[in-house]
């Protein structure tokens, strides 16, 4: 059998892809916030005055180039005295504003567009004629300070002047927040945060929910997939749902077996799963009944030898059974007991024994089911679950085949995985994998039903209720 690890990029982008509407959903809420957020800042108005730096005079062109380079050389020098205190002071008395020189430093700007002398000056202010009249004014002080401090010719004038070229004039729009942005940005946190989650969801469960994460597992057959059943009060489901898609799935197991058993005979058959509580006692019972409606006659064996549930399931005692004729206490004409009035024979467990697997692996249990399964058409033998004991890869070898038992959301794809691997190191033959307690919208079963062996089902019902009788006489009696 072929166990193929799982691809985790496959498996994160399928998610991914059912998970659309999760990811658009996330993707408008974080767009709504950002944008309601936004909605409720303050907005911001930015004006702009731009300031030209040249020198006062020159004579001749290499006059002018030189002066012009000496200008561009300048122009840090220049930015860093807009926001000097020379200038700001004198901002601050012509505004008349209870601001400090920090204060103001904060609410302003000062760039140089690369390669040239220009300055440009931006206030921002919640007053929008008030950042236009900060810029403005910061410009014109800053052509004050460039008088007193730049170089003076032999006139005792300054060299460089600069000019207020474009003054600052209140904005129509506001500046920030910008509302599209952060709906944008928001829309992109939204679908990142989301996106993140189901991937991490997705590397961290790795349960195997459906027939297509099975595959991915395995190259085995899925050799049905059983919804999970309505009856109650441990009826089998061949019993309490004859006609509906619980019982047609386990017949559909049964053909899918049929099938498997061209290239060699199949009538001894082990049933087993990965964890405990995946079904594989109620499997390994319903089989038993799918094949004797079809008018075989069944053995059914109980060696899971340390949670025996096969006699309870169907409503027998456990007094006696396998584990009392492998230690000589009892024959098996004395140990099996007739299922009422039908072709299924039930091999209860018995006491559970202090050395479980010793029994199993026994010469005499090799001999056993050697002679049993002559006796029968078909013989089924529960066993226990791969990774809790060893027990299921003593049994499993001397069977014809093995249904391996994986329940949908709760068995991981590694613990089936290594159950497949464990078969597969005992060379046991697999049929395939039965996908139990999936999950399936009520309109997808089909009305149209395998039209069952009556008499099989009226003998199936006339035995639980020959059972439940007689348990419920017994009890009365004990």
């Amino acid at each position: 059998m072929d166990v193929k690890p799982q691809v985790a990029p496959s498996r994160i982008i399928g998610r991914l892809i059912r998970g659309w509407w999760i990811l658009l959903a996330t993707a408008f809420v974080g767009a709504v916030l950002s944008f309601g957020y936004s909605s409720l800042q303050t907005p911001i108005f930015e004006s702009t005055a731009s300031s030209y730096f040249s020198m006062r005079s020159a004579t001749s062109g290499s006059d002018i180039n030189q002066g012009s380079a000496y200008t561009q050389n300048q122009m840090l020098s220049f930015a860093q005295l807009a926001m000097s205190s020379m200038v700001l002071d004198e901002v601050r008395e012509q505004l008349d504003v209870n601001l400090t020189n920090s204060q103001i430093r904060s609410m302003t700007s000062v760039a140089i567009p690369q390669d040239t002398v220009t300055l440009d000056v931006t206030a921002a202010s919640s007053d929008r004629q008030f950042a236009a009249d900060m810029a403005n004014s910061i410009s014109k002080s800053l052509s004050k300070a460039v008088d007193v401090v730049a170089p003076k010719d032999d006139a005792g004038n300054a060299t460089v002047v600069a000019r207020v070229i474009q003054p600052a004039e209140p904005a129509i729009y506001q500046s920030s927040p910008n509302k599209q942005r952060d709906a944008l940005l928001g829309a992109f946190a939204g679908l990142l945060i989301a996106g993140l989650a189901i991937t991490a969801w997705a590397l961290l469960d790795t349960r195997v929910r459906n027939e297509e994460v099975l595959r991915r597992v395995t190259d085995l057959p899925v050799l049905g997939s059983v919804p999970t059943s309505k009856s109650r009060g441990g009826v089998p489901t061949m019993v309490a749902e004859t006609n509906g898609p619980n019982a047609e799935a386990y017949r559909s197991v049964r053909s899918s077996l049929v099938f498997a058993a061209v290239g060699h005979d199949i009538n001894a058959i082990a049933v087993t799963s990965s964890i405990p509580g995946e079904g594989k006692t109620t499997t390994a019972v319903n089989l038993a009944l799918t094949y004797a409606e079809a008018g075989a006659s069944v053995l059914l064996v109980d060696a899971d030898l340390r949670r025996p549930m096969v006699a309870s399931s169907l409503g027998l005692e456990n007094a006696v059974g396998l584990t009392t004729m492998l230690v000589g206490a009892a024959n098996f004409e004395e140990a099996r007991l007739q299922w009422g009035d039908s072709r299924v024979f039930v091999l209860p467990a018995g006491e559970i024994p202090p050395n479980p697997a010793e029994l199993l692996a026994s010469r005499k249990m090799r001999e056993l089911l050697t002679e049993l399964r002559s006796e029968y058409d078909i013989m089924i033998v529960d066993t226990a679950p791969l990774m809790s004991v060893s027990d299921a890869t003593i049994i499993t070898p001397l069977m014809d085949t093995t249904v391996i038992v994986a329940e949908a959301y709760r068995v991981q794809e590694a613990q089936l995985a290594r159950s497949l691997s464990a078969l597969a190191a005992v060379r046991a033959q697999v049929a395939g994998v039965l996908l139990n307690k999936i999950r399936r919208p009520r309109r997808s079963y089909s009305n149209y039903y395998y039209a069952p062996n009556r008499d099989g089902e009226r003998e199936s019902r006339e035995a639980m209720r020959k059972h439940r009788r007689g348990y419920a006489g017994d009890r009365r009696r004990g």
